[in-house]
């Protein structure tokens, strides 16, 4: 884990949201979208500090020197920030995650995911999509508080744009897929995504997520193995493509995931049961 140093923050200025989401706050936490340049890039020194410092992504030297960890796809993304307010002194981001709709795809050309999952059975869905990405939440704030406010935030920004299917990578730690062969097969077997609406991991890039039969291990217990962030998901109702990647540049194990946002409400928020590591 990350030692929470003091002065470690970029300082953001008072919010302005890029949209009106609503007021969301808990106690001294404030969600919101950021609209200035100085609020992205402290979303970006937070995601340093997680992917870089933490997970062990191999980045530039440009982003080693600046300590902020960005891609060519965060100009067409909006950046949702939860930040703490402080007594005295600017307020600092402790949780972050990427959004991209179809508008801001269209600019680019392709999502995030489409480099490690064929996602054309999202692409092709009628309705309004969604890829969610780069989450982060700062070591020191991964409590229920930061995590209810990040889905409060993807609620009201959901209902604002009428978005009707999420997805996008969520990750396992390290490179090898045998020390997670138990969470992967436990995830194949009891959650596998609809064909209509199921991402596919690359055929160069696909890696064998049924490695060990349905009835060769306790539900349960492979369950309690899986990261936070897939917990998450799957208490959406969440499902997950076939096929993991290795990421070997972000130091990951990625498996697409997809969410019909009907769960994804104000009442759920309020009720998210996060555990103390959420957060990657």
């Amino acid at each position: 884990m990350l030692s929470h140093a003091a002065g470690s923050y970029i300082p953001v200025s008072k919010p302005e949201s890029l949209y009106d989401l609503g007021d969301l706050r808990a106690g001294n936490l404030e969600v919101f979208i950021a609209s200035r340049r100085e609020d992205i890039e402290a979303g970006q020194a937070l995601r340093y500090r997680v992917w870089v410092e933490e997970v062990g992504a191999k980045v530039t030297p440009e982003m080693h020197a600046l300590r902020r960890e960005w891609d060519e796809f965060d100009e067409f993304c909006d950046h949702l920030l939860v930040i703490e307010h402080q007594p005295q002194g600017a307020p600092k981001v402790v949780g972050t995650y990427r959004l991209m709709r179809r508008d801001g795809m269209q600019k680019i050309g392709r999502f995030y995911s489409a480099g490690e999952f064929d996602i054309s059975a999202i692409s092709n869905y009628p309705g309004e999509i969604m890829e969610l990405g780069r989450t982060s939440v700062d070591p020191a704030f991964r409590n229920r508080a930061v995590m209810q406010l990040l889905w409060r935030g993807i609620g009201a920004y959901v209902a604002r744009f009428n978005v009707e299917l999420l997805f996008g990578c969520a990750s396992f730690q390290g490179t090898d897929p045998k020390q997670h062969a138990l969470a992967l097969s436990y995830l194949y077997h009891y959650h596998l995504a609809p064909e209509d609406i199921r991402p596919f991991a690359l055929k160069e890039r696909y890696v064998e997520m049924n490695v060990l039969p349905k009835d060769s291990f306790d539900a349960k217990e492979a369950f309690s193995l899986l990261p936070p962030l897939i917990k998450g998901y799957l208490r959406l109702n969440g499902y997950i493509g076939r096929g993991a990647v290795i990421d070997y540049e972000y130091n990951t194990i990625d498996v697409g995931i997809v969410v019909r946002t009907d769960m994804v409400t104000e009442k759920y928020a309020q009720r998210y049961k996060a555990q103390p590591n959420d957060g990657i």
